[in-house]
């Protein structure tokens, strides 16, 4: 019996062991940018879905490799396998995608070369999936998905933010602009928030773009003020480019095109519908004066936050720190005639709350501080004839009236009952009901039927067409106003 030739090596198996993790290590389901993000906040659902398609393009890679194996190397009888996956972390990469027993009738180059024909690409998907694909020959053999993006998953990670943040914070203020909403809250303790930290909600169109509790406003401006809303809006409307790289790393990618499209213009453009004091606002006045254009007034309300010993009061004001900056003149006159002694500490004045007032009626009836007496009614006079807008000082309150000074350029319709008034040179006076002007010189008194002028000379009186005064009150207004002499 003759004895059967030994096999030759061709024919004999070819044991080789995948780990297919080193094809797709740095960007695969275990150590690729969304299992890192999902990894950092704890989602679990999320990592699930990454670990059972890690399990999917092991085989199907395995499949794939062993495939392409038989096709470049037909004579060899392949035995190919892949242990059960384990993430990177957990088990050490082999140094190459394939190996063999030692021994094996294979060169290391002939392994290079099967693997080399093997590749595995990750794509997002419009659906908002991720798949990993195997391809060969440059079709997909294979591939693994998973219902989820880096783009989704950040935005899941906003809404949940914003949904936390609404359902357990106080809503202290919401605006609205073409589709988008600005929500400023009053955060719980259970966000982690610091203290005079604000929470914010931004979205478009019902889409969360923007929820955090890390915006810390201004503690000049009241947190829910319009300039508390400029602020937050530039903190949100910040584009690449206008500072530190590092300020946008943790933006996800929907917010970032959203800042680069119309998102940052059209958060600006919710800045310029505010209705109330904003830097906007104090830019366009001082453009339109740089221009030519007139500096427009209004009345303001001030109010000391910090002081209930201090008057609130209506002034004539270009914006909210103007009418700051003329609230200690007012005060300063209202001391001397109320005769009260009220410390003045330099902390005072910044601790002011200044809030434009819907005046009743035209203008022309525009209601100022209340007179207390001679000097407050003296800084009335000036403080309205500044400004140039026509308006009501009333006097009512006073046993003993003060007579009203009428400075250059001034003028006035002094209307109350014996009221009395010194026109200075420059001004023009109507006088009604029994009220007694000193015309000083230069200056321009019309006289009505019942008003007595003690005329000095180089002034101007003249009997004026009789028509119905004002009731009550007196009023003092500019129409060409010396701008001079008032602090702003």
């Amino acid at each position: 019996m003759a004895a059967q030739p030994d096999p030759s090596p061709a024919a004999r198996p070819v044991t080789v062991i995948l780990d297919p993790r080193v094809a797709y290590v740095g960007f695969g389901p275990d150590d690729g940018d969304l299992a890192r993000m999902a990894r950092s906040v704890g989602a679990d659902d999320v990592l699930d879905d990454l670990a059972d398609a890690a399990e999917q393009l092991d085989h199907a890679y395995r499949r794939a490799w062993e495939a392409a194996a038989r096709r470049i190397a037909p004579d060899m009888d392949w035995n190919v396998s892949a242990p059960y996956h384990q993430p990177v972390g957990d088990f050490a990469l082999l140094p190459m995608i394939a190996q063999t027993d030692r021994g094996a009738p294979v060169t290391v180059g002939l392994l290079a070369q099967v693997s080399a024909a093997v590749a595995v690409e990750a794509e997002t998907l419009s659906a908002g999936n991720t798949r990993w694909a195997v391809i060969d020959g440059g079709r997909m053999v294979g591939s693994a998905t998973v219902p989820w993006t880096i783009g989704s998953f950040q935005d899941r990670q906003v809404a949940d933010a914003a949904s936390r943040l609404a359902a357990s914070s106080e809503l202290l203020r919401s605006n609205e602009y073409d589709g988008i909403r600005l929500g400023l809250f009053e955060p719980s303790g259970e966000l982690g928030a610091d203290a005079g930290q604000l929470g914010y909600i931004l979205t478009d169109r019902g889409m969360p773009m923007f929820a955090g509790v890390d915006f810390r406003p201004s503690p000049l401006h009241a947190v829910d003020s319009d300039r508390t809303v400029e602020a937050l809006v530039e903190f949100l409307a910040l584009r690449e480019g206008d500072t530190d790289d590092e300020y946008f790393s943790k933006y996800t990618e929907r917010q970032r095109f959203w800042i680069a499209g119309s998102g940052a213009d059209r958060l600006h453009e919710l800045v310029a519908e505010l209705p109330g004091d904003t830097e906007y606002r104090r830019l366009m006045r001082e453009e339109a004066v740089d221009t030519g254009g007139d500096l427009v007034a209004g009345l303001w309300q001030v109010k000391p936050l910090a002081r209930t010993d201090l008057p609130t009061v209506l002034l004539i004001a270009s914006n909210a720190d103007t009418a700051r900056e003329q609230y200690p003149g007012y005060v300063a006159a209202w001391l001397e005639d109320t005769g009260r002694g009220i410390d003045l500490d330099d902390d005072l004045f910044p601790v002011l709350d200044a809030e434009q007032h819907e005046s009743v009626g035209a203008p022309s009836r525009t209601v100022i501080a209340s007179v207390r007496g001679q000097q407050t009614l003296d800084w009335a006079v000036e403080h309205t004839n500044h400004w140039g807008l026509d308006a009501v000082i009333p006097v009512d309150n006073l046993v003993n009236r003060p007579p009203l000074n009428i400075p250059a350029t001034g003028v006035a319709i002094v209307a109350i009952r014996n009221a009395r008034a010194v026109a200075h040179d420059g001004a023009h006076v109507d006088a009604y009901n029994r009220s007694r002007v000193i015309a000083l010189a230069g200056s321009h008194v019309e006289i009505h039927p019942g008003a007595c002028v003690d005329r000095r000379r180089g002034s101007r009186v003249v009997a004026a067409v009789d028509v119905r005064p004002p009731r009550d009150l007196t009023a003092v207004c500019t129409r060409q106003s010396s701008r001079g002499g008032l602090s702003r």
